[in-house]
């Protein structure tokens, strides 16, 4: 008994990317030790954890997710930050199919927007998920 206990608190997964949002004002919050959101994408899932005193965290697997799409702002770019919008497929959760996460504020954008994208394209590898197009 004891040693399934120790297989279930064995996770294996690999923390690919950490990040926090880094505008003006979560800069400042940063210094301050107070900016409380944490971006995570691992092999498997891309979890957002928000709040200080209601902590949340929600995680998403990452074959769920499909269109990671950037956004830069003037005043992103000035920053040389940018929001990157992820979109949740259909074969996801009904009550969440179409809607968008949004990973704000980050710094090299470009970079995480692309290793996002090759690790969605991996999971979906890995599980052996085919899409089918409407035509």
């Amino acid at each position: 008994m004891k040693e399934e206990n120790k297989n279930v608190l064995n996770t294996d997964f690999e923390i690919l990317w950490t990040g926090k949002p880094a505008g003006l004002w979560q800069r400042f919050l940063t210094t301050l030790n107070l900016n409380f959101t944490t971006y995570q994408i691992t092999n498997d899932e891309l979890i957002v954890q928000k709040g200080f005193f209601r902590r949340k965290t929600d995680t998403i697997e990452l074959y769920m997710l499909k269109d990671p799409d950037l956004t830069e702002s003037i005043y992103q770019r000035i920053l040389h930050i940018g929001t990157i919008t992820v979109k949740i497929d259909s074969h996801g959760e009904i009550g969440k199919f179409g809607t968008e996460i949004k990973i704000k504020n980050i710094q090299t954008p470009a970079e995480v927007r692309k290793l996002l994208r090759d690790a969605i394209e991996a999971d979906v590898m890995e599980r052996k998920i085919t899409y089918f197009d409407k035509i």
